[in-house]
């Protein structure tokens, strides 16, 4: 046997010392084992292999997008190269679409005509030298049969006569040139 030197009172102390830490072991082993021990555990648990899996997706993405970037950048390198090839061969295309898009963008930017409602005008605008129309085809037609009125009016007027155009009941298309002619100079005899 070994002889033992140490005191009574050291002997207690190391004892009372080796109770202490059994108690904070049991103590931590029962706080372990109750409800929120095992939850605080399992949270523990989840955030660490939350966290090992944030990283690797991290990771994961960082690749992925390098490898789409350079794609997409080849992909564009390729498309410019072909578009200014195709354009350098065939300009026209790009040089209508160009107008058609200059053109979008001049009838966003120019102020919106006011719209005359109904039919063409019969009288004049009682400021001369202002119109309503546009330059739409049908504005345009409208714009000369104002002006064709009111030159017949003045006409007719001039002359005394009363009111009334020669009508023929054929639209012009369906008469013969020398009919429009023999008309034409039948309608000027009347208003001489």
């Amino acid at each position: 046997m070994t002889a033992d030197n140490r005191t009574p009172a050291e002997i207690e102390k190391e004892i009372e010392a080796e109770r202490a830490r059994l108690t904070r072991d049991l103590d931590a082993l029962q706080d372990r084992l109750t409800v929120d021990g095992l939850m605080d555990e399992v949270r523990q648990q989840v955030r660490s292999q939350i966290d090992e899996l944030q990283r690797s997706l991290r990771g994961q993405v960082v690749e992925v997008t390098g490898v789409v970037g350079a794609e997409l950048r080849t992909q564009l390198t390729r498309a410019g190269t072909t578009i200014s090839r195709t354009t350098r061969k065939n300009p026209w295309p790009l040089a209508v679409t160009g107008l058609g898009l200059a053109w979008l963008a001049y009838s966003a930017l120019k102020p919106e005509p006011k719209r005359r409602v109904g039919y063409a005008p019969t009288k004049s605008a009682p400021v001369r030298g202002v119109t309503d129309y546009d330059l739409s085809p049908a504005d345009m037609a409208a714009a000369e049969l104002e002006r064709d009125a009111d030159r017949w009016a003045r006409d007719t007027a001039a002359l005394g006569v009363a009111p009334t155009p020669i009508q023929d009941p054929r639209p012009s298309w369906a008469r013969a040139d020398d009919e429009l002619t023999t008309r034409s100079n039948a309608g000027a005899t009347e208003r001489n």
